[in-house]
Order: C-alpha cells, then sequence, then structure tokens
C-alpha cells in the first residue's frame, strides 16, 4: 500500500472514528513523515491518548499493528516518490487549481479503493445480481439524498443489460414495497457514511424478509454492513470544503461501472446483439445515438 493510499483510508475512515481516534487520524495527516520516526509511546503523547488506541486504530487500518503501520508508511518516503503535503483548495484558488486538487483527491481514492474493494466481494456481488436477474427475482434498491444519483446510474446500466429493478423516491412507498420482498430476492443499498435512518430501517427489512443484501459504502462504515451478505467498500478523500460529496459519487459510480462490465461479460454475445437491435430501431425512428 502506497503512503497516499494510507493517508486516503485514515481520511475516509475519519467520520467513523472516536474523539480519541480522531486526534490520532488528524496528527498523522497533518505530520506523516515525523510520525515514521516516532515510537508507540511517542506518538501516544503527542495525541494525548493510550497506546492500545493507537493500536486498535493501525489495526483497524487493515496492519497487524504500528510497526506494521510504520513500515509501510515510510516506505515510499525512502524513494521520495510522494508529496506528503495535504492538498487544500483555498478559496482564492482558480478554476483550473481546483481542477487540478479535485483530480488529485479522486485519483488518490481510486488508487486507495483498490484496496479497501475485496476481490471476492465484489466478484460476488456481480453473480448476485446476475442470478437474481436469471431466476427472475426481485432487484430492490435503496439510498437518500445524492446516492439516488448513483440510483437512477444503476438502473440505467442494468437496463441496458435486460435487468430490470426496482426503486421508489418517495421513501413510504420504498418501505412498503421493501415489505414485499422474498426470500433469495436481492436489495442493494448505496451510501456513503451511513447515516440515514431509513437505510438501517429498510436493511432491517430486507434482513427480516430473508433477501440477499449488497451495501456500497464508505470504509469505516461497518455499522451498516452488519447484516449486509456483502459489502462493497470504497476509501474517500474529500476536499477540505466539503461542500458536497464529489468524490464519493465518483468512487461508487466506478463500482457501478465495474459490476456493469462484470455481468456484461457473461453475456456478451447476446449483450451486443441487443446493443445492435436497439441502434437499429433507433436509427429507424429518426433518433441520433
Amino acid at each position: 500500500m502506497e503512503n497516499n493510499e494510507i493517508l486516503t483510508r485514515i481520511e475516509s475512515l475519519m467520520p467513523f472514528l472516536s474523539k480519541s481516534e480522531q486526534k490520532l487520524g488528524n496528527y498523522i495527516l497533518t505530520h506523516p513523515k515525523d510520525v515514521t520516526d516516532m515510537s508507540t509511546s511517542a506518538l501516544s503523547q503527542a495525541c494525548d491518548i493510550s497506546e492500545p488506541t493507537l493500536i486498535r486504530f493501525t489495526r483497524r487500518l487493515g496492519f497487524q499493528g504500528y510497526k506494521d503501520f510504520k513500515l509501510h508508511l515510510s516506505a515510499n518516503f525512502i524513494s521520495n516518490q510522494i508529496d506528503s503535503t495535504p492538498v487544500k483548495v483555498n478559496l482564492n484558488d482558480s478554476a483550473i487549481e481546483i481542477y487540478r486538487k479535485l483530480a488529485s483527491f479522486t485519483i488518490n481514492s481510486l488508487n486507495s479503493t483498490l484496496n479497501t474493494l475485496d476481490a471476492n466481494d465484489l466478484e460476488n456481488a456481480a453473480n448476485y445480481i446476475y442470478v437474481a436477474a436469471k431466476q427472475n427475482k426481485k432487484i430492490f434498491l435503496s439510498g437518500m439524498g445524492a446516492s439516488t444519483v448513483l440510483i437512477h446510474e444503476f438502473q440505467i446500466k442494468m437496463m441496458r443489460l435486460n435487468i430490470q429493478t426496482i426503486f421508489f423516491e418517495d421513501i413510504h412507498l420504498r418501505l412498503e414495497a421493501c415489505a414485499n420482498l422474498k426470500k433469495n430476492d436481492l436489495f442493494i443499498c448505496f451510501t456513503t457514511l451511513g447515516a440515514s435512518k431509513e437505510n438501517y430501517e429498510l436493511i432491517d427489512i430486507a434482513h427480516e424478509r430473508k433477501a440477499k443484501i449488497i451495501v456500497i459504502t464508505q470504509f469505516g462504515n461497518s455499522q451498516i454492513a452488519e447484516k449486509a451478505d456483502i459489502a462493497l467498500y470504497t476509501s474517500i478523500i474529500e476536499n477540505n470544503l466539503r461542500l458536497t460529496s464529489q468524490t464519493s459519487i465518483i468512487l461508487q459510480s466506478m463500482v457501478i461501472d465495474v459490476l456493469f462490465l462484470t455481468i456484461a461479460c457473461k453475456d456478451y454475445a447476446s449483450i451486443t446483439n441487443s446493443v445492435k437491435d436497439f441502434r437499429e430501431k433507433f436509427k429507424q425512428l429518426g433518433h441520433l445515438i
């Protein structure tokens, strides 16, 4: 794991940390190079936390302990491959400077997500969708706020694979429809922080109905994934102004594209024929695509 990926993973984990862990996370993000020379006791004292808290924090990041974490953190500093200075959007930045910085956040998050996405879970998620469609099971979608943009994108991608999905904008209709789920139907939830109680309510209903559950969420959001059969974690670093969830939308959209192409490859011949058919139909109707 590269340095930037470690820092991105910490940034992604921050909303789910305790106050003492957040102090530690902020210190590492601000002084990553200094941390590589600090002992367990020195870093704990600098952050006014206990040593067990430091050990738990590094294990939560996926390392065996602080020594393992520090070895990975220092690896790229030795070869001077990265710049450890956090990139921040300033109020007086030009449009092109903002673009460059947003691109940096996104690229770091994309690279870090390669480590937070489990290869087997990603493959199994595509298989769940594929099998549910083949067996004519319901595929029910949920998400709140900005996540509805992702749901509509997912619906369009699945429609192009001739896979029908269910989503209601109105939360009451969504709750009612979710109550109609049957065993081995599929429930897919898009959420970044998992802060909306409605998603928990819907997941509880899907779990009670014995539906299979896939959650696509931010790394560290273990609470909402407790009842999921599969959790796909993205590792997200947002810009410091945080006016909207820009990077999270891009990262989860990438996951949608991966699922789409993985499923498409299973029936590639029939799907390409379908594409030819609808393009011919559009042409006959005089529509440009």
